[in-house]
């Protein structure tokens, strides 16, 4: 177990450092200026040029600002943000991320546990009405674009019915001697249509996986011996299938980990809710290169963490990989 942790971890660390590698160069061969916003609204003089350049180290070849660059990752420095100068972009990212992690962890939740629950229930009751209606609904709310749907939310819940805010996470017109109980009703409600927008047009994939695992699960031999033994129906479900068909889910949760930290940049945008997501569109917009390669960076290593965690995950709730593991060390 010991020596399979460490081989994961050097992969996990290898896997990170080529993302690191890859993500510097794709966005330096990309065309456009980073500096072309600054200078749009004015003719800049080529010496304002050249000076905006020396700043940001875009002077500099290909090489040297690889060299810096790694040089700052390994200090936990990003840079300096091109558009929020001259806020650097380690605090840009360390101010926007509760705010996605709420975001992404709501999700999550609302996925991983409705989303679960109803593909369990789909599988006991395979073929009925209720699993055909729920199968169409969530397929058709995941075929829907998460922006699209996020605009016909605020259009009718917001605007309409007045029911929700439509934007941001408090009200601005919040007294700054309110209540914790009134500012926690406050963020729920803001929380609310963005969280919705979000788990409807997704929590079909849970839903299919669960479904599609407990239904493999129900096939074979020790569930039928299960049942020999004259276990309750609930007991088979939950003590013996449920648990041997989590590794699909373990791996789809793994996937999903790096919501936590992007969240989604369109819903954010729609909502302007303050996250990651909305700080990496408006990196986008602007070019500013050093954001968007810090929150690309910042999701990368979510997602190498993800996989390190979501094969842990299935040592621990399948004992035959931890046979498979211990035969192959």
């Amino acid at each position: 177990m010991t020596g399979w942790l460490f081989r994961r971890l050097l992969q996990a660390a290898a896997t990170f450092a080529v993302a690191v590698l890859l993500l510097f160069i794709l966005l330096r061969i990309t065309p456009g200026d980073p500096l072309a916003r600054l200078t749009e609204d004015r003719e800049a003089s080529v010496q304002e040029i050249s000076q905006l350049r020396a700043r940001y180290g875009l002077d500099q070849p290909i090489a040297t600002q690889l060299k810096s660059f790694l040089a700052g990752v390994a200090k936990g420095d990003l840079g300096v943000s091109i558009e929020h100068y001259p806020e650097r972009v380690t605090g840009l990212l360390a101010s926007r991320l509760p705010a996605s992690l709420l975001l992404g962890g709501t999700v999550l939740l609302l996925n991983f546990t409705v989303g679960i629950w109803l593909g369990v229930r789909q599988a006991v009751r395979r073929g009925s009405r209720f699993d055909r209606w729920l199968t169409r609904g969530a397929l058709a709310a995941y075929a829907m674009p998460s922006f699209w749907l996020g605009l016909v939310l605020v259009m009718f819940v917001s605007i309409k019915w007045h029911l929700l805010p439509a934007a941001q996470m408090s009200d601005p017109l919040l007294p700054e001697n309110a209540g914790m109980l009134t500012r926690a009703t406050d963020l729920l409600r803001h929380l609310a249509l963005p969280a919705l927008t979000l788990s409807l047009t997704s929590i079909a994939l849970p839903m299919r996986h669960q479904r599609n695992a407990l239904l493999t699960v129900f096939r074979l031999d020790f569930i039928t011996a299960a049942r020999a033994r004259g276990l309750s129906e609930q007991r088979v479900l939950w003590r013996h299938a449920w648990r041997a068909s989590l590794v699909p889910i373990l791996t789809l949760l793994g996937l999903w980990l790096p919501v936590l930290v992007t969240g989604s940049v369109f819903v954010e945008a729609v909502f302007n809710w303050p996250g990651l997501g909305s700080l990496a569109y408006q990196a986008i917009a602007s070019r500013d290169y050093p954001v968007l390669l810090g929150t690309a960076l910042l999701a990368s290593g979510v997602v190498v963490l993800a996989g390190l965690l979501a094969d842990l995950g299935y040592i621990l709730a399948d004992p035959r990989i931890r046979v498979g593991e211990r035969a192959a060390a």
